[in-house]
């Protein structure tokens, strides 16, 4: 099939969740034999059009220039749509867009919303208190058309999706390039590059930043071992780099995306700290499909995270990893205390966690569930 992949508020190449995600889901496609024409947001130093990954990216921009009005990039949209002739066409949910779902409907072509974020409003939501204040509710009432004109949807939990629109929704995960991550590359020369003191256990936090990603829970808790000089603690992401604070450690800061194999694999232990009180929208269930796990466990680190659904069926106590208590460092340092004193452990949960990715949380696996999908609306 002829794929056009609208996800126009996407930078990629880029370090976030949403920019990987986009990249690996077009090549997984172009692996799969589909020609993938992704639609990303433009950016400096970056060709507006490039062949990357199997599929090529087409890079545009609206005026003003921020995803809140990134509806109005529908007329250039329509206009690759229109010149590319494409099978189906895909969508990237955002509260803000629907050119890609709109476009489709437009020219009578199947489409598929790929929701991986609440496009339904949560309990105490300041959104839909200010929505209601302008009575007709616009933007409840664009979404829901938005998803109404979609052929079909994919969603991590079908609870975020409105309830009109759950039968015709696959449930999906997100997953890892379990070629690029995997334990073959581990190097001491990376880690020493990282500062890393020989026969250390290295234990690892990716990702972003934002508070309920529980960075502070994993630096309460590398506080609590700062006297364990045979632990050093890694964190990449967020906007700062330089020493631990308080803790034997470095923040490396965003890293592009191409080295985060060597990197994650130069660890011992992954660390998904989440603090689900601080957003409100994880009310509606735990939505996130989540990145970093799935890429520890490619990589054949033992993954430490919440006893929360669905994390415990990604990552299974004592078979993939171990749990702790939720926003409780003592809890979390009396884990990584026990996985720090026995290799014997981290190996065995390493190796689970490296089967049980490629088995089940692959993006090739995730493209094989779209394609599925695919066909099935473009019949």
């Amino acid at each position: 099939m002829r794929i056009l992949y609208v996800a126009s508020d996407q930078v990629v190449p880029g370090t976030t969740g949403g920019s990987v995600h986009v990249l690996e889901v077009a090549r997984g496609l172009a692996e799969r034999g589909h020609e993938v024409h992704a639609v990303v947001h433009r950016d400096r130093g970056v060709p507006d059009e490039e062949h990357l990954a199997g599929a090529h990216f087409h890079r545009i921009d609206w005026f003003p220039d921020h995803r809140l009005f990134r509806l109005r990039a529908r007329a250039k949209v329509e206009a690759l749509a229109r010149t590319l002739a494409p099978d189906v066409v895909m969508e990237r949910y955002y509260n803000f867009g629907g050119e890609g779902v709109l476009t489709a409907a437009r020219l009578r072509l199947p489409s598929l919303l790929e929701v991986n974020s609440p496009a339904v409003d949560h309990r105490g939501s300041l959104k839909a208190a200010l929505d209601a204040l302008l009575l007709w509710r616009p933007l409840r009432r664009h979404r829901e058309r938005v998803v109404a004109a979609a052929s079909g949807l994919i969603a991590p939990l079908p609870e975020i999706v409105p309830a009109f629109a759950r039968a015709k929704t696959e449930t999906v995960t997100w997953g890892a390039n379990v070629s690029s991550f995997q334990p073959g590359r581990r190097s001491e020369a990376v880690r020493a590059s990282l500062g890393i003191p020989k026969g250390a256990v290295a234990v690892l936090f990716s990702g972003s930043f934002r508070p309920w990603h529980g960075v502070h829970v994993f630096e309460d808790a590398a506080r609590r071992l700062a006297s364990r000089r045979d632990l050093f603690f890694v964190l990449i992401g967020g906007d700062a780099a330089g020493p631990g604070a308080g803790y034997n450690g470095r923040r490396l800061g965003r890293q592009p995306y191409e080295r985060m194999p060597e990197l994650v694999a130069a660890c011992d232990i992954g660390v998904a700290p989440y603090d689900t009180a601080r957003l409100r929208q994880l009310a509606l269930g735990f939505y996130w499909s989540p990145l970093k796990l799935f890429e520890y466990m490619a990589s054949g680190l033992p993954s430490v995270t919440i006893p929360r659904f669905p994390l415990t069926e990604i990552v299974r106590d004592g078979h993939e990893g171990l749990h702790f208590r939720e926003a409780d460092p003592d809890a979390l340092a009396q884990v990584l205390r026990r996985l720090a004193d026995d290799a014997a452990l981290r190996a065995r949960l390493g190796e689970s966690g490296r089967a049980r990715v490629v088995e089940r949380y692959s993006w090739q696996k995730h493209c094989e569930q779209i394609e599925a999908v695919l066909v099935r609306i473009a019949a």
